[in-house]
């Protein structure tokens, strides 16, 4: 038997972690008659295994569920491929997190260059969370709403401007609020209702970055240079706009940089 000292130098667990684990109830500690825990080799055992499914990735209340669980090889080998499903979905979205980051370093670093650019631009599928400033939509497509969050950094917190709203007279837009994925991706979209999904068809776009308050960001003025350059150039406005705002002032305060996708011909 080995009293707290000894057991926490043989298994590197500090004694705040001896407790921790105590509390999950993954060591079952006894006590003698003076007061002190002490611990068997059992004990250690179990704390060495534990931290084992640690290292696959499970939770601490999936590794306590597993130690005390019986399962043979075949049960194991489904808990660690399920682990590696999981694992792999992890990183396939930390791939996308770092080149969200990356580009958004390269805006802060080269927001103000290349405003204008055109691309051949990849459609998108997104679900609504507002039909302008009305937010009732969001409510029927919250269930929608929630798949496209679970797989944000491929999804993006977007806004539709749409054409006609770009035309018409007046000093300010109303763009919608949507939760967009390029439409090569949408594959990951299980069992979702494909009413509730739309299509923004791109192709030949302009790429128009700028940087804004977010009072700016629906004054009509504020597009005067696009719809310059678009002259100059001879383009028209085929389609929706598709903004991607960056939050680079997260306090409301400062300026963003926006990029938007102008679908011309």
């Amino acid at each position: 038997m080995y009293r707290i000292k000894e057991f926490a130098a043989m298994t590197g667990l500090p004694p705040s972690k001896i407790r921790f684990y105590e509390k999950h109830g993954l060591l079952a500690t006894r006590r003698e008659e003076n007061g002190y825990r002490v611990f068997s080799p059992e004990d250690a055992f179990r704390s060495n295994a534990f931290r084992v499914l640690l290292q696959y990735g499970f939770t601490v209340e999936q590794a306590v569920s597993m130690l005390d669980a019986e399962q043979g090889d075949d049960e194991f080998r489904r808990s660690l491929l399920d682990q590696q499903a999981r694992l792999l979905h992890e990183a396939d979205l930390l791939r996308y997190r770092l080149a969200k980051i990356g580009s958004a370093l390269e805006l802060i670093e080269n927001g103000s260059q290349a405003a204008f650019i055109l691309v051949d631009a990849p459609d998108q599928v997104y679900v609504s969370a507002s039909i302008g400033r009305d937010f009732s939509v969001s409510v029927d497509n919250k269930r929608e709403i929630a798949q496209f969050y679970d797989l944000l950094s491929i999804t993006s917190c977007a806004r539709i401007i749409a054409k006609r709203d770009l035309e018409l007279p007046g000093n300010t837009l109303d763009p919608s609020y949507i939760i967009a994925m390029p439409e090569r991706e949408s594959h990951r979209l299980e069992g979702i209702d494909a009413r509730r999904i739309g299509k923004l068809c791109l192709g030949k776009c302009v790429r128009f970055r700028r940087r804004v308050t977010r009072a700016e960001s629906v004054c009509k003025e504020t597009f005067a240079d696009l719809f310059a350059y678009l002259d100059d150039h001879g383009y028209a406005l085929r389609g929706d706009v598709i903004l991607f705002p960056s939050f680079l002032n997260l306090d409301g305060n400062g300026s963003d940089i926006e990029t938007l996708f102008v679908p011309v011909r």
